[in-house]
């Protein structure tokens, strides 16, 4: 008897009718029903806790998380027609920017939102022939115009289109005082630095030009050049000279310090500062051509807090020769007089 030879056709298993579904691919299957059907489930839970939480607290759920604001500004263009511009101060809308020039003319420039020259501020003959004008600061409460004179040692006051109206002069005289740095309050109080004496120190006036307060006398201030609030009150200054910016409380006491280095956050020779609405303090560092960006000082800190640097040393867009003055406005720009390149810079967010 003869046994039949086995070939692979034999062995091979027979062929599944159509549309049958092996066994091996429905257990696939079914796992990705549980899969689908969990998240599903998790999903509707989500949604029901979520609810929930709604119904308890009635307020806006923190479903999305919010995008976060940019923490460097980009450059948004320049305003050109300056020469060697060092104060710059901006109405809060935008939409005049007050420039002061320490080359040619030394005369003062308004230029309009866009840019476009829309004016020029000069000195009376009576005030006499020999003008520098420095800083520039707004008065919040009329929109007058108060800048600061190297020279003469004075402070001078024209209105919002540059008409000149008077000489500010302390209700106690101040003979030989040299006003350099000048800010306002929301209040309409009267920050300036003052060169002379034995020390150099912040004088704060009220309205009627009674001194009220000084500021940093034991510090050892050399040649401030920048002077900005923030909303807490806090008074920051730039000690360019020494390479610092110092933070004084409402009292006067010294709550915050940034000093000279190479490190991240470190100064060299600051100039203007800012403060926007939003904490953000903006310094203007001449050597290290740039603005360093800090946040202001919280309650229990030694210094506020880095953020970062923008700027760098040139003549394209964006980079700075020398800069000095600062300002912001309220729609999320910063002003900068990059002095040697005779221009304002303008950054946004």
């Amino acid at each position: 008897m003869t046994t039949p030879q086995m070939t692979a056709d034999t062995l091979a298993p027979e062929p599944e009718e159509p549309g049958e579904i092996s066994p091996e691919e429905e257990q696939k299957r079914r796992r990705r029903r549980a899969i689908i059907l969990f998240l599903l489930l998790a999903m509707t839970g989500l949604l029901l806790l979520l609810l929930l939480w709604y119904l308890l607290f009635r307020q806006p759920l923190p479903i999305i998380p919010p995008i976060p604001t940019a923490q460097l500004p980009g450059y948004a263009t320049s305003v050109y027609g300056a020469t060697s511009p060092t104060g710059v101060a901006v109405t809060p809308a935008g939409d005049r920017v007050y420039v002061t020039e320490t080359g040619g003319d030394y005369g003062l420039k308004i230029f309009d939102g866009g840019g476009e020259l829309i004016g020029t501020m000069a000195f009376p003959a009576t005030t006499g022939p020999n003008h520098v004008p420095t800083y520039v600061a707004i008065d919040p409460l009329t929109e007058e115009v108060y800048v600061t004179d190297r020279p003469t040692g004075s402070i001078h006051v024209f209105d919002a289109d540059g008409a000149y109206l008077r000489q500010f002069d302390p209700a106690q005289a101040r003979p030989g005082w040299q006003p350099l740095a000048i800010a306002f309050d929301p209040s309409g109080n009267l920050y300036v630095t003052d060169l002379s004496g034995a020390v150099q120190k912040v004088l704060v006036f009220d309205r009627a030009g009674q001194l009220v307060r000084t500021i940093g006398e034991e510090a050892g201030l050399d040649f401030p050049n920048g002077i900005a609030l923030d909303g807490a009150g806090r008074t920051y200054i730039t000690d360019s000279n020494n390479g610092r910016l110092l933070t004084f409380d409402e009292t006067g006491a010294l709550v915050g310090r940034i000093g000279r280095g190479a490190g991240a956050g470190n100064l060299g020779l600051p100039r203007g500062v800012a403060i926007d609405g939003s904490g953000r303090v903006f310094v203007v560092d001449s050597s290290g051509q740039g603005v360093l960006l800090y946040r202001s000082l919280n309650e229990g800190d030694r210094q506020p807090e880095y953020v970062g640097f923008f700027g760098g040393h040139g003549v394209g867009d964006g980079e700075f020769a020398f800069p000095m003055g600062a300002a912001v406005d309220d729609r999320g720009r910063i002003y900068v007089a990059d002095t040697a390149n005779n221009r304002v810079q303008v950054w946004g967010y």
